[in-house]
């Protein structure tokens, strides 16, 4: 339950003043104020303190270095460590070179006698073996030395990572760094525990151990990173394809890169056995102007309206322990007076995200739980699609619906059950989002039918884990609008050419990559658990999930009415044009002035008028038309014509 938020003391600390050398060292003074969490430079108030200066910089090397240090006074002395703990007045002072044969954190601080503020500097040298002396990608790489440690799954280790992006020319391990620095990383996941290739979480660190938010490859700056580890999605690019869909449909998605990746957990010097393949560097689910932009909910937000948001909230496996009384019991780190989470009153299971479950108060948590009770209760009452006092009330039904499309689009076998989110901002409603976790998805499942391109996937699920969406798709109005959403999503972002053309785009940039990652994991051609599909090759795999995709959207387009098609193109169009509207299938009821011929409730609209033959367009119209079919309505068609004026005809 661990998502990456700083602590409350963390929030409540000083600030600390951060400037991150370009060769990888990091230096922290102590100032009063507030703190920010990102490097912000001295004041111009602060006194000087003094540093150690190294005579090498940080970085990747293969030959050894002697280090010198030196003090930036006259007045003190230089102490070390090359443990990575912190240096104290008992560590050994520097007195000669300090020879570097592996990898190695070097910290120094300089003491004085009449200051006892000067901060700890660092470097690491990362040494590896001559073999690795031309590796180069044109992805970006990732160098992680956890220094001889073992990296766990429950806690947390330092380590140094390093993070290498050439920038559109071939990325090498020696090259400059986008990013060199000090973070704490664990193995995350849950079935994916069983795999042997780990995914990660990195909390980008200062050299007092608070998150520090970084720029990683581009990405807006934040302090908590996940480096996803595709396995048995062969393709690699699964959960990137589905972030990207929901980003271009408007719903804020992890944003993504491809890396290749090295992890050396075992100590001495970085070889080709630390070689980890191809792996996604993601966004952290977490609050964040960057990220999910809500309004952050302090503790003393205890009252309206401030009680109000933010919070995120999500659905996730609840095998951890059992549930009593409505809330956790369960057997790991969260103790009984900071349960993670809590049951609403139709037994749907909610875990704390935002704030933190150690953080959120008391009457926060009543709050919270109060609400989605009290939208629960509306949903299940005789009016609940009343659309002032109903539902959509309580949450974003837009939000709602978008999520369903991508789960269903994708036919993700652990969507709307697991890893599941929702938030909701400081006077706003109960949203649906972000996506997260799409590895079971594009026919990569063994469950559930996941693996057929037809067929619905939520009715093979109970109320609990398809929470609210039976009653809500018992609105004809919240019918519609999905329906509606389909036919506007396939004509761009849903278009099986434009997908088909970016999963060719990535499979190119992985074409490289994947001969490593493929050499260092030897699973091509084998069933990896949740496979149904075995492809001997990259592109097998490739070619069998863009059919599977085709298939798919082309049966989705089966279970709505094609709307109406029209003869002529929108625009300008003679006096006396007569446009046809042609609907596959059912009647057809369209307007002239824009508005929907479908009413509310789903009854024809007084506005409408039945199609029985041509449309003759003698003055500028709108047209909005739909078919309809018993008591179902197609996705509208929609064109505006401009009637040209007559030529002026001049006399003899």
């Amino acid at each position: 339950m661990d998502n990456g938020f700083g602590s409350a003391q963390h929030w409540r600390r000083l600030r600390m003043i951060q400037s991150v050398w370009p060769i990888g060292v990091v230096v922290v003074g102590a100032l009063s104020g507030p703190c920010s969490g990102a490097a912000e430079g001295r004041q111009n108030s602060a006194p000087r303190l003094a540093v150690p200066e190294f005579s090498t910089p940080g970085g990747v090397n293969t030959n050894g270095l002697a280090v010198r240090l030196t003090a930036s006074t006259s007045s003190g002395v230089v102490r070390y460590t090359l443990d990575g703990s912190d240096p104290t007045a008992a560590s050994p002072q520097y007195s000669g070179p300090i020879e570097i044969v592996d990898t190695t954190l070097l910290k120094a601080r300089v003491f004085e006698a009449h200051s006892a503020d000067n901060p700890t500097v660092s470097q690491t040298y990362i040494m590896m073996e001559p073999d690795l002396a031309g590796f180069s990608s044109n992805l970006p790489l990732v160098i992680i030395d956890s220094f001889g440690q073992s990296i766990p799954h429950e806690q947390k280790v330092p380590v140094s990572a390093r993070f290498i992006d050439a920038k559109g020319a071939r990325s090498t391990l020696a090259g400059p760094a986008d990013f060199a620095g000090r973070g704490d990383l664990n193995v995350r996941g849950r079935s994916s525990l069983r795999y042997p290739k780990h995914s990660y979480h990195l909390q980008t660190k200062d050299e007092t151990h608070h998150p520090l938010n970084v720029a990683l490859l581009g990405f807006p700056k934040e302090s908590d990173w996940i480096l996803y580890a595709p396995y048995p999605d062969k393709t690699l690019m699964r959960d990137v394809l589905a972030y990207e869909l929901s980003n271009r449909i408007g719903r804020y998605a992890s944003r993504t890169r491809f890396v290749e990746v090295f992890v050396n957990e075992s100590g001495g010097r970085l070889a080709q056995r630390h070689y980890q393949g191809v792996y996604v560097l993601e966004e952290k689910i977490k609050r964040g102007e960057n990220r999910v932009d809500i309004r952050k909910l302090r503790p003393e937000d205890n009252t309206e309206p401030n009680i109000a948001g933010g919070y995120i909230i999500k659905k996730d496996h609840t095998d951890q322990g059992k549930m009593q009384e409505g809330v956790f019991s369960l057997l790991g780190p969260f103790p009984p007076a900071t349960p993670p989470g809590f049951h609403s009153s139709q037994g749907n299971p909610f875990f704390y995200v935002e704030p933190k479950a150690e953080e959120i108060t008391a009457q926060q948590k009543a709050w919270l739980r109060r609400y989605i009770n009290t939208f629960e209760r509306v949903l299940s009452g005789d009016h609940f699609d009343d659309p002032k006092t109903g539902y959509a009330a309580y949450i974003d039904p837009d939000s709602f619906i978008d999520h369903h499309l991508l789960v269903e689009l994708t036919k993700n076998i652990d969507g709307f059950r697991f890893s599941t989110f929702y938030y909701m901002d400081r006077g706003g409603k109960l949203g649906m989002g972000p996506i997260w976790d799409w590895n079971l998805s594009f026919g990569n499942a063994n469950g559930k039918e996941g693996w057929i391109p037809e067929g619905w996937y939520w009715p093979q699920l109970d109320d609990q884990q398809y929470s609210w969406f039976r009653r809500l798709f018992e609105d004809p109005d919240f019918a519609q609008n999905y329906t509606d959403r389909w036919g506007e999503l396939r004509t761009n972002q849903f278009a099986i050419a434009n997908i088909h053309a970016r999963i060719d785009q990535m499979a190119e940039l992985l074409d490289e990559a994947q001969a490593r990652n493929y050499r260092r994991w030897r699973i091509l051609g084998q069933n990896v658990g949740p496979n149904t599909y075995v492809g001997r090759t990259f592109s097998d795999e490739v070619n069998w999930m863009k059919r599977w995709i085709q298939t798919r959207i082309e049966w989705i387009d089966r279970q709505f009415i094609a709307a109406p098609s029209f003869s002529l193109k929108a625009g300008a169009v003679a006096r006396g044009s007569k446009l046809e509207l042609r609907a596959p299938t059912g009647k057809t009821y369209y307007t002239l002035d824009g508005s929907d011929p479908r009413g509310r409730g789903g009854v024809v609209s007084p506005a409408a008028r039945l199609y029985s033959s041509a449309v003759v367009l003698n003055d500028a119209a709108a047209v909005f038309c739909r078919a309809r079919q018993e008591n179902r309505w197609s996705y509208p068609a929609f064109a505006k014509f401009a009637v040209a004026k007559p030529a002026s005809i001049t006399g003899h």
